[in-house]
């Protein structure tokens, strides 16, 4: 059964409009009667399809749904900018294992040129994808992408536990940071996990966010491209705190 978040004024209407309607008449050929479900405010009701028309459909809520599907902690990935469109693939998946939102970051080593003109748009669309791997994954929120900032404009003063993924150490034989650091963790806590572009962090960077509280991690005796490693956090991190711990 698909998902779709909604506005608040379209919930109140009971209505869903633009792109959503259009994918519910011409991409999944909904019918009136089928039944779908609506998410607003955190909160997912079923509901059932009652009148289809060009760019609208009217729905009415059957029941709400009692469900949880967030991780218990509040997680933002700092991201340094890669290459190309690795980042879509960044949020899209790193949204299905429940990041809370993502903020781009330019970095020493940040091959990405920031045009102005063209930002408002990258945003749009990696807000656009993060709804859509929402609904797919059946979240209760849609992580926000916000805009992108260098990181020494950064504000990390918020978090509970801030996590470097750093190459470096699993050079020097770090091996238990990450391990310990997700053992710790409680439901509502916060936490920021900084991950570098393409080649890396730089060792000064390394060096300010360890002075800002950050961790030094490796992530075990390989070395993961960029666009691996939020998977392998968020994936440590679901393990841990969803299919093994009893806090």
């Amino acid at each position: 059964m698909q998902k779709y978040f909604i506005s608040d004024a379209n919930f109140d209407d009971r209505l869903i409009t633009g792109d959503d309607a259009f994918h519910i008449k011409n991409v999944m050929r909904n019918k009136i009667g089928d039944r779908i479900l609506v998410s607003c405010q955190s909160q997912t009701y079923l509901a059932q399809i009652f009148k289809i028309a060009e760019g609208k459909i009217a729905f009415e809520i059957i029941e709400k749904v009692i469900g949880n599907h967030e991780l218990p902690v509040f997680i933002s990935i700092y991201q340094g900018y890669p290459k190309g469109d690795k980042l879509e693939d960044i949020i899209k998946h790193g949204t299905e294992l429940g990041a809370s939102e993502f903020i781009p970051i330019i970095m020493k080593r940040s091959l990405f040129k920031l045009d102005p003109k063209k930002k408002e748009s990258k945003l749009v669309r990696f807000n656009k994808i993060a709804k859509e791997a929402a609904e797919q994954s059946y979240r209760d929120i849609v992580p926000v992408v916000k805009d992108i900032i260098e990181l020494n404009k950064v504000d990390f003063s918020s978090y509970n536990y801030k996590i470097l993924c750093y190459e470096e150490a699993s050079k020097n034989n770090e091996l238990v940071n990450f391990k310990n650091t997700i053992t710790k963790l409680k439901p509502n806590d916060r936490v920021a996990i900084v991950i570098g572009p393409e080649g890396g962090v730089d060792p000064l960077e390394a060096e300010y966010l360890q002075k800002n509280g950050f961790i030094l991690c490796s992530l075990g005796s390989r070395i993961l491209r960029t666009e691996t490693v939020v998977f392998y956090c968020l994936s440590a991190i679901g393990y841990e705190l969803e299919l093994t711990c009893t806090k």
